[in-house]
């Protein structure tokens, strides 16, 4: 939506094709809620593969990945052990943050633009940690990102507690937290479709819902049609921006991304009185807490599942428990469940600009991310489809990477 929102702007027709009936029924329909800008370390980092060993028995951990005979699992996870080295892993954080900051100025411009409402809150993000040596694992990470121009602030338990006083009532221990000033929350699935609305009232953009897309017709290298359950849509270009599902039409043509479905599940309930305005990550649980009007959403894990959205209680059951060790006043009889698939890359960074293809173009793999860097890359999307110079180096996002 952000794509077609810049396209938009800048005087392009635009059409959206949505198998959904209407936008942000998937992905964005109940995600975390956070714009968690300074969230540049990726999954694949040198921690992570003794956590990944460790949780592969654990069917309610954080990060639930096991063997699978999917060649593109095997391929994609293969991809991401090499990836789990400090070079790597700071390599993908200076991508990704250079990414987010970036996103950070165009979304305040969007708002500005657009003048949209959608529950958003400039409160920052508070990381917690329930033990010092979790806290000092994450104070490294933080004093590396430092250097590249997004700070954080180390507090204590009780100033954790006067950031967010919701939490003084915590039934977990706190040993202390990382809190940016930067990083923002907000309703997503609001955002989207107010965005859509928009499009279409400023911009005249086209919406085609209910419609499956079953093939990308080549022809001489360039795509002259995209075949839907409602009949054949051409363009002078086309953006692949399909989340976890571009690669089942990506590899017909010869492209061959690597992005797989990360499952993650949320849980939404009513706020109650004294609920926190300040978005929460327990990072220990990789769990996110955002207050989004009068509702409180608890969003996190992840799973390895392929294509399946299935609501599996037993992943649902520790974003309750963290929800209620950190805000025992939380209510959960009036609960809602989702569980959706998020588009994520071995390396961390999402894939944009141009491929072989000569007339398509990447915009994709942001993972759990989407919203925070959507609308840089958007930006990016549209100077590279327009033969403009870009504000901030492609190093690190472009197709050829692979």
């Amino acid at each position: 939506m952000t794509a077609a929102y810049v396209l938009g702007s800048r005087g392009h027709q635009v059409e959206v094709i949505e198998r959904e009936a209407a936008p942000a029924m998937q992905t964005s329909y109940a995600n975390g809620g956070q714009l968690s800008y300074t969230h540049a370390q990726p999954w694949a980092n040198p921690d992570a593969l003794p956590k990944v060993i460790k949780w592969m028995f654990q069917e309610d951990a954080p990060l639930v990945l096991k063997f699978s005979t999917d060649p593109h699992m095997i391929t994609w996870g293969l991809r991401f052990l090499l990836n789990c080295n400090t070079r790597r892993a700071n390599l993908s954080t200076k991508i990704m943050l250079r990414l987010g900051l970036y996103s950070r100025d165009k979304l305040a411009k969007i708002r500005e633009e657009t003048k949209l409402e959608y529950n958003h809150l400039s409160k920052g993000i508070l990381h917690i940690f329930g033990s010092q040596l979790g806290l000092d694992g994450a104070l490294k990470q933080a004093r590396f990102q430092e250097t590249l121009g997004a700070k954080e602030e180390l507090l204590t338990r009780e100033q954790c507690f006067a950031r967010e006083p919701a939490l003084k009532n915590a039934t977990k221990s706190i040993a202390g937290g990382l809190y940016s000033d930067l990083d923002e929350s907000g309703d997503l699935h609001v955002f989207t479709q107010k965005l859509a609305a928009y499009c279409i009232d400023n911009f005249g953009a086209r919406f085609t819902y209910n419609a499956n897309i079953t093939r990308l017709r080549i022809e001489g290298g360039r795509i002259v049609a995209v075949e839907t359950s409602q009949g054949d849509r051409t363009a002078d270009a086309y953006v692949m921006a399909m989340g976890s599902y571009s690669p089942l039409l990506l590899r017909p043509i010869g492209l061959n991304m690597p992005i797989y479905p990360m499952k993650g599940y949320s849980i939404t309930i009513p706020a109650w009185e004294g609920a926190p305005q300040v978005s929460i990550t327990d990072d220990e649980k990789k769990v996110v807490i955002s207050r989004l009007g009068d509702k409180v959403r608890a969003a996190g894990t992840a799973e390895f599942a392929r294509y399946n959205t299935d609501v599996r209680e037993v992943r649902i059951t520790p974003i309750v428990r963290c929800l209620s060790d950190l805000f025992p006043d939380a209510q959960f009889g009036n609960m809602s469940r989702w569980a959706c698939l998020r588009p994520q890359t071995p390396d961390g960074p999402p894939i944009i600009g141009r491929t072989k293809i000569e007339n398509l173009f990447m915009h994709t793999g942001h993972g759990t991310l989407g919203w925070t860097q959507s609308p840089g890359s958007a930006h990016l999307l549209a100077d590279i489809m327009e033969n403009r110079p870009t504000e901030i180096p492609l190093e690190g996002l472009e197709a050829s990477r692979y």
